[in-house]
């Protein structure tokens, strides 16, 4: 990865970040190269980065910019398109609307489309759901159990190798390194609330996930008056310890492919995972959906769910 910064007046005014994925392109045996982390003052800023952007990546012998991914789809992605009233979720991106324009002018394209939904979680789900996941509860001899955060490591290669079983036919889809998962899991434990951690177990085995995560950006919009650096973090300590926010981020769930096409599954995962999720939070968000996931889409959609937001993946051939 390469970070490339802009001054003026010996002032930042831009950022962006040019990446070679090896395992992406090992992965899907291409030559796509990366960017995120993309930030500008106006188009004449966006235009010098993203050129330098393009360069680095062409010398590597990468065939296309494709992003923003910062640094990759395990992480934080997309443009936000639509929805720019409302904040952000957590570990969501937000961008002002003119960078739609200025993608557009530097040619890129949009390639996938990735949706946000608000979900009520004070309204009881559809009554149809609620059949469908008993009635599976009683057929597929499924059951959950909790995130053991005493046992973290092992925690943590349980849910590396379901991830990497679950998401693999994902469009863009990278397994998820132990290192990066460990790094991400570090930050998590100070935010996480234990009850919408859980796996989906058969027989005493693990065959699935689910991850939902407190919405703490609620917390930092309040401790943006703060001084910069460590000062900053007194008040969000507090309020972490003290209250919780009112909205959730649900991040992900998945099952192993031989439980997927059994009756019902779905809406178990998405029942259990609403379930949870209500105990706490009044309101929710999922995030984020690919667009043309229509099974997906529909299931959120019978739990009450409401578009809010959407992102994109750009790309444009070097």
């Amino acid at each position: 990865m390469a970070p490339f910064l802009a001054l003026r007046d010996g002032q930042p005014v831009g950022r962006i970040a040019a990446i070679r994925n090896r395992l992406h392109n090992d992965h899907h045996r291409d030559a796509t190269g990366f960017f995120g982390f993309f930030d500008f003052a106006g188009d004449e800023v966006a235009d010098a980065l993203f050129a330098a952007a393009c360069d680095w990546l062409r010398e590597r012998g990468l065939t296309s910019a494709r992003g923003p991914y910062s640094p990759s789809i395990n992480d934080t992605c997309g443009l936000l398109t639509e929805g720019f009233e409302t904040p952000p979720c957590v570990f969501m991106p937000w961008n002002p609307p003119r960078y739609v324009d200025t993608f557009r002018r530097l040619g890129l394209e949009e390639i996938r489309q990735l949706y946000a939904f608000d979900m009520d979680m004070t309204v009881p789900p559809n009554p149809a759901m609620v059949r469908l996941a008993e009635r599976a509860q009683k057929k597929s001899g499924l059951t959950t159990r909790p995130f053991k955060t005493n046992e973290l490591e092992k925690e943590l290669r349980i849910l590396q190798r379901l991830y990497n079983v679950t998401l693999d036919r994902n469009w863009g889809y990278v397994p998820v390194q132990w290192e990066e998962l460990e790094h991400s899991a570090q930050g998590l434990k100070t935010i996480a609330d234990d009850r919408m951690l859980y796996f989906v177990m058969h027989e005493g085995r693990e065959v699935g996930y689910s991850i939902s995560l407190p919405d703490i950006n609620e917390f930092l919009r309040r401790t943006l008056p703060w001084p910069r650096g460590w000062l900053r973090l007194v008040p969000m300590l507090w309020m972490l310890k003290t209250r919780r926010p009112r909205r959730a981020r649900h991040l992900i769930l998945g099952i192993e492919p031989e439980y997927r096409q059994r009756s019902g599954i779905a809406p178990l995962l998405y029942f259990e995972t609403f379930r949870r999720v209500a105990l706490g939070y009044p309101v929710a968000e999922v995030s984020w959906v690919e667009a043309n996931n229509e099974q997906i889409v529909r299931g959120i959609e019978m739990l009450g769910g409401t578009r809010s937001k959407v992102y994109s993946i750009w790309e444009r051939p070097l």
